[in-house]
This record gives structure tokens, sequence and C-alpha cells, in this order.
């Protein structure tokens, strides 16, 4: 069973100026880096990748050279960067959550 938090108690505890200088350092501060998505170290060669892909290399190759110039992908991450999960491309909840047409919501005379 989860405990519940007695926020009345922490408050009671709680040094204010303490947390108010500590936060006023962490204005000053850059936050943490996030850390790296396959996308983000694919970004600067996908349109090359798009190209080779549209002339006719596979997923499948393409993550191979990848792998050998030392980036490690597997061919699905590659296929949703370049292909339906790129950036800018409409989102996979979008498509599936979209209403579709069904023989009985087709209009009569079909």
């Amino acid at each position: 069973m989860n405990d519940r938090t007695n926020y009345g108690a922490v408050a009671d505890k709680l040094d204010y100026p303490k947390l108010d200088k500590k936060l006023d350092q962490l204005r000053e501060q850059e936050p943490p880096k996030k850390r790296k998505s396959a996308g983000d170290v694919l970004a600067p060669v996908r349109d090359k990748l798009t190209e080779l892909h549209a002339a006719g290399w596979t997923y499948a190759q393409l993550v191979e050279e990848l792998k050998s110039a030392g980036l490690p992908v597997k061919v699905g991450t590659l296929r949703e960067y370049l292909g339906n999960g790129g950036h800018g491309a409409k989102s996979k909840a979008t498509r599936r959550n979209r209403k579709r047409r069904t023989l009985s919501a087709a209009p009569a005379g079909r």
C-alpha cells in the first residue's frame, strides 16, 4: 500500500529561504542536456538517406552502412525516422484515431 505524503508536515520542516536561494542558483545555470536520440544523430544526413532509399537502397542495407560507419541503429528506427514517423510527419496516433467510414456509415445507394 502506498503511504500518502503529509504536505503539512513537509511545509513545517521546509527551509523556504534555503530553497529560494537554491532556485536562484539554478536560474543562473544551464539546464542539464537531454539525451540525444537516434533522430538527433541522423538529422545531418537525413536528406542523403532519404535520397538513397528513394534510389532503391533498402532500410536494412542503409542500416548496415550506418553500422559500419559507427552509428548503430535498428531497421525499425531508421524506417520510422525516414518514413512515416520522421520529423514533420503525422503521428501514428493521429492516423490511428481518425474515424473510419464503415459499410453501415456509407450513404444509402452506394
